[in-house]
């Protein structure tokens, strides 16, 4: 059997709908492409499994090889990691680091990480690991790399004398729904192994316990508006009187059905999402949602890494990580008659 042909920069170009030029000029960190176009030409390269030939770069760049930075990103599509990964990839490139950016694929972590490692090895100073899924933390935990790693530790949980970004999120949505007076809400999670939507849930639990507030878990939706307009069949506003959705997306899609439903947001159920998407202030109610600077998160992961990389103290993750509620009108605090109604379930 022949052996497969190497891909090339042309391969790339066509896969990542640039000229050849432009993928030049990736791979050899010129000036003049966006961050964007990088990242788009990055995931054809490892879509297409290319890879730079570097006995030729370093002739071509002596001593230049140590600068370099690999970049392990999954689910690049979501709205959350894109924001992360463009504006970590931007703040690595403007503090002097060349970046090789590879994507996992979902149906094989392992083999994606491992493949994304060895194509690393011996070219880079240092890797960011943007991980999604309790599968990719897992896997890169596992892995002996003999340069230091960021596992965005801020982009998450965070630790019990810091809490990252989605341990915020969780905490300002209970605040939220219990400052309006709620007392019985429901929570709709995302998908089961997403580490953000893990993290939302136990966190919005945890300070709604601590605020005496009832949360009861439905079903998963898996990011999208579709998943969420077909969750609205789980709501029963007798019962609770607000929903806590784990993104906007889903927050969107529950509205709509709820308006099928013929049940009234926020008269007869309050939604809350998390993003504050843009296309939440233009719906009819206007949706109340849990901001975060998606931008902050990913410069504080690249900053994080540079510091580790040149031996400096980490920089103080509450610079970054800002983190509040866009009021808006589908939220409102329950009519007295329900939140009767919802106190006399609680208790049977």
């Amino acid at each position: 059997m022949a052996e497969r042909a190497r891909p090339t920069i042309y391969d790339v170009a066509r896969r990542a709908h640039v000229s050849h030029g432009t993928v030049s000029r990736v791979i050899n960190d010129r000036p003049h492409v966006s961050p964007a176009t990088r990242a788009l030409v990055h995931t054809a390269m490892s879509e297409l499994g290319f890879v730079r030939n570097h006995t030729a770069y370093r002739l071509k760049s002596p001593g230049s090889v140590r600068q370099r930075i690999g970049v392990i990103v999954e689910q690049l599509h979501e709205v959350g990691a894109s924001g992360n990964t463009l504006a970590a990839l931007a703040e690595l490139q403007s503090a002097g680091y060349g970046v090789d950016l590879a994507t996992v694929n979902g149906e094989d972590v392992a083999a994606s990480v491992t493949q994304a490692l060895a194509q690393f090895d011996g070219s880079t100073c240092g890797v960011l690991a943007l991980a999604q899924s309790e599968e990719m933390r897992r896997v890169l935990l596992g892995r002996t790399v003999p340069v230091p790693v960021y596992i965005d530790r801020f982009l998450d949980r965070g630790t019990p004398d810091q809490p990252g970004a989605e341990e915020l999120i969780g905490r300002v949505a209970a605040e939220h729904l219990s400052a309006l007076g709620h007392q019985r809400v429901l929570h709709l999670p995302g998908p089961a192994g997403a580490l953000a939507a893990g993290h939302r849930r136990d966190a919005f639990v945890a300070r709604a316990g601590a605020l005496d507030m009832v949360v009861d878990i439905g079903p998963e939706g898996d990011w999208t508006s579709a998943s969420g307009y077909e969750l609205a069949g789980s709501i029963r506003p007798h019962i609770h009187t607000a929903v806590f959705v784990a993104n906007d997306a889903m927050a969107i899609g529950l509205m709509h059905g709820l308006r099928g439903r013929s049940i009234g947001v926020p008269d007869q159920v309050s939604v809350l999402g998390v993003d504050d998407a843009p296309e939440a202030q233009h719906l009819d109610p206007q949706l109340t949602s849990v901001r975060h600077d998606l931008s902050a998160e990913g410069r504080l992961a690249a900053h994080i890494l540079i510091h580790t990389i040149q031996g400096r103290p980490e920089p103080d993750p509450t610079e970054y990580l800002r983190v509040s509620v866009s009021a808006r009108t589908s939220t409102a605090p329950p009519g007295p008659a329900r939140r009767r109604s919802v106190i006399d379930i609680s208790t049977e």
